[in-house]
């Protein structure tokens, strides 16, 4: 092994992005929560806008950039082709509605000169109530959406979805959407911040003018014949390996899975793991070593550590979102 940090599992640093549509929901877990509108803690993160760093053990201070240009193929597996970390994942708290937006596939974006890479994204709801738009409503052509965009209606052609802890949404790019206010939720998602604004209900950036739109190139990316738009339908089975498991998401980017146990364990299939504990406290383990884990934190399990193990304290129950790169 290149480098014998990689052996164990790694905690990142949050990095955090205040937005005007955020909250504060996330200083119940967070104590380093910074002041104003929090709109979301990017967990694992190896993007221009923000570089997760390694916030504890033999390789704390490293950025996973820097892990990527020394060991990329050890750190997420033998799919990895070079180029950055295939992944982003974001903790989400919208105390108002974001914008209605679209992100284009991997070939629209390389149509309109933003790259390789599109944004094919999930989302798993962490708390009930939350409202938000996804796809738009059966029947809908581009010029009818357009003509609601132009009346200020855009609502109209959209499906309003309420959801509730636990739903799990599967959105394709090319997918508009728009999270509305009080969801609280997991992103897992390609590692690209490409979005197409469409529609901001009217309001105002947090510097007191109106965000960008992005029209023109929205209406070109809209899929208007997208899959239905409710929760995906996941029922809990026994998972051979200790607990239960739901399987949320299978696609050629990611596969996406929540489980709840006492003991549970994965890996050690040639790719990386990325652990989200979402409740419970306990510790996630490699041959090399252990971390704790508590609510609301994300670890990474390098390729290269092999398999690993989840344990949950005395008392207590692990519930875990486990994802890995395709």
């Amino acid at each position: 092994m290149s480098n014998p940090g990689l052996a164990l599992p790694l905690r990142f640093a949050p990095v955090y992005h205040s937005l005007v549509w955020g909250g504060r929901r996330m200083e119940a877990w967070r104590k380093d929560l910074p002041p104003g509108p929090i709109g979301e803690s990017w967990d694992l993160t190896d993007h221009p806008r923000g570089r997760s760093v390694v916030a504890e053990g033999p390789l704390a201070g490293k950025n996973l950039r820097e892990l990527m240009e020394a060991d990329g193929k050890a750190l997420v597996g033998d799919t990895w082709d070079g180029g950055d970390f295939p992944l982003l994942v974001k903790l989400i708290d919208a105390n108002d509605r974001l914008s209605v937006q679209v992100h284009p596939d991997d070939a629209l974006a390389v149509k309109f000169g933003l790259g390789n890479r599109g944004k094919t994204e999930c989302w798993l709801m962490v708390s009930g109530g939350g409202d938000l738009y996804v796809g738009t409503k059966p029947g809908t052509t581009r010029d009818g959406f357009a003509k609601a965009l132009a009346q200020n209606d855009v609502a109209a052609a959209l499906n309003h979805i309420t959801a509730n802890d636990g739903d799990f949404f599967f959105l394709a790019a090319r997918t508009v959407h728009a999270l509305g206010r009080g969801c609280l939720l997991y992103e897992v998602q390609q590692t690209c911040d490409v979005t197409f604004r469409v529609d901001d209900w009217g309001r105002l950036g947090l510097d007191g003018k109106p965000r960008p739109l992005h029209v023109p190139q929205a209406l070109e990316t809209i899929n208007y014949a997208a899959s239905q738009p409710g929760p995906v339908v996941a029922p809990a089975h026994t998972h051979r390996d200790g607990g239960t498991v739901r399987h949320l998401a299978l696609c050629e980017y990611f596969s996406v899975e929540e489980r709840r146990a006492d003991h549970t364990r994965g890996g050690g299939n040639g790719r990386c793991t990325i652990i989200t504990c979402l409740a419970g406290h306990g510790q996630i383990a490699t041959a090399a070593g252990a971390i704790d884990i508590a609510p609301m934190t994300t670890c990474l399990v390098p390729a290269v550590a092999g398999p690993w193990s989840a344990d949950a304290d005395a008392g207590s129950e692990l519930r875990l979102l486990v994802a890995q790169p395709g």
